[in-house]
């Protein structure tokens, strides 16, 4: 369940801090420029793909298509979960089992901390005794719960950081996701300590800290969750207020997170429920305000038209890995987007890329048979895949292809040995030649899939 993307993520457009080759030269690391080779002025704004587009408001799929799509991905292996049909109680051989997947995945990894030393089993002890796992019982009954402040889901129950390369402080390896206020969870397990509990949401699962969390009913939660009216968030990030005059800030959600709507009689704020935490840590339902400026009564209609422009509001938005500081790396920026349609995709780019629709495959570098291939299809609900990263077509222009994505770096050809990264750290536009020359290659050339999101 847990979501690690093998980062020779970055090629052309995407780096690979952890896995270049021992005899591969260190590559030098510079700020990319402000203007990206091959993007103008006028690409910048959604306007412009909707314009090329030869039928951007028809629907891709319809909101009861939407929900069989959902349905798909819950019953595959995909990683994403029905939380109101889960076992109850659940096998606890599945829990440890999902816990020790995530600790053996880091143990089996060369890792430094903070202060640039490596990594000793000693860490990794002391770390599995505070998880408590000789206290997982054979059928756990299920507790509920909701996420009440923005919660970083780590697969370890600690905030200590781990790197694969010394320094690399913006690549926690201990970083899962990022879970937002409002987000329900199933409760697992917790630790000796009782400050962290192990969690499962609808696409993943890790430790959060347990002073985040309310614990709920099974109604309350079944209630939450079963809501027939509810606000999406919109804009990148939407401001939550607990006051009609909307003054007493409670915290932001992120693009596609969704909240029961209590009231949309008022031209300024939605009126939403929220799930707050007592000071038992029981969670009780209050009323919050949302504004109307930055979400939706419902999902958006699912249309090219409305994937670009959600697309776009996230243009240059911090780069986040696992989002990390509450930001997006590129799956999560594809589940905002695609969130606000109410299409529910995995958390990882490797599980993303089987979610949908596969229009086309490709084996090698050649670029020919990839151009030919997106020449015959219009952006809007299409992702391109490749080894490590996922990002969103777009469209063709003079012979060249451009997707949007949310990416740290690409790499540059140097005259000298190696390559020369060049530091983005955002959700960037770019033409699918980003990083040709380069050790890696472009972003065409390392392109292995053309998805559709569509049952």
């Amino acid at each position: 369940m847990m979501r690690r993307q093998i980062r020779t993520i970055f090629l052309a457009g995407i780096l690979s801090l952890s896995s270049l080759a021992a005899t591969t030269p260190e590559p030098k690391y510079l700020s990319a420029p402000a203007q990206i080779n091959g993007v103008s002025r006028i690409m910048k704004t959604a306007g412009y793909w909707i314009g090329r587009h030869p039928e951007p408001d028809r629907l891709i799929m319809d909101p009861a298509t939407v929900g069989s799509f959902n349905e798909r991905l819950r019953n595959s292996e995909l990683n994403v979960y029905d939380l109101r049909r889960l076992p109850n109680p659940y096998n606890g051989n599945t829990i440890r089992q999902m816990i020790e997947q995530q600790v053996d995945a880091l143990q089996n990894q060369e890792l430094y901390d903070q202060e640039g030393k490596k990594v000793s089993e000693k860490f990794f002890k002391k770390v599995r005794a505070r998880m408590d796992l000789i206290n997982v019982l054979e059928q756990k009954d299920l507790e509920f719960g909701f996420v009440t402040r923005f919660a970083d889901q780590r697969m370890l129950p600690t905030r200590d950081g781990l790197y694969a390369k010394i320094n690399d402080i913006e690549f926690d390896e201990v970083q899962n996701s990022g879970l937002d206020v409002g987000t329900p969870i199933l409760i697992l397990h917790e630790s000796k300590d009782k400050k962290w509990i192990y969690v499962l949401s609808e696409i993943s699962s890790g430790w959060v800290e347990e002073d985040r969390v309310a614990r709920s009913s099974a109604s309350e939660f079944q209630s939450f969750l079963g809501a027939l009216s509810f606000a999406v968030i919109t804009e990148p990030k939407a401001d939550i207020y607990l006051d009609p005059q909307m003054k007493t800030f409670h915290d932001h959600a992120r693009m596609g997170m969704k909240f029961p709507l209590l009231k949309d009689d008022d031209e300024q704020r939605y009126m939403i429920m929220l799930p707050k935490r007592t000071e038992k840590g029981k969670m009780e339902s209050v009323i919050a305000y949302v504004p109307k400026a930055q979400a939706s009564a419902g999902f958006l209609p699912y249309t090219a038209r409305t994937i670009f422009e959600q697309a776009f509001k996230l243009l240059n938005e911090p780069y986040g890995w696992g989002d990390m500081q509450g930001e997006q790396d590129c799956s999560r920026f594809l589940q905002e987007v695609f969130g606000t349609v109410g299409i529910i995709l995995p958390r990882d780019s490797k599980n993303q890329a089987k979610a949908g629709h596969l229009i086309a495959g490709f084996e090698d570098k050649s670029a020919g048979k990839k151009i030919a291939a997106l020449e015959k299809i219009p952006g809007g609900g299409i992702i391109l895949t490749m080894k490590g990263h996922i990002m969103l077509y777009l469209g063709m222009i003079d012979e060249k292809p451009y997707a949007i994505h949310s990416v740290w770096a690409y790499r540059q050809p140097d005259k000298t040995d190696g390559d020369i990264v060049r530091v983005l750290n955002r959700v960037t536009l770019s033409d699918l030649l980003l990083g040709q020359g380069s050790q890696k290659g472009s972003l065409l050339q390392r392109m292995n899939g053309i998805v559709e999101v569509k049952k």
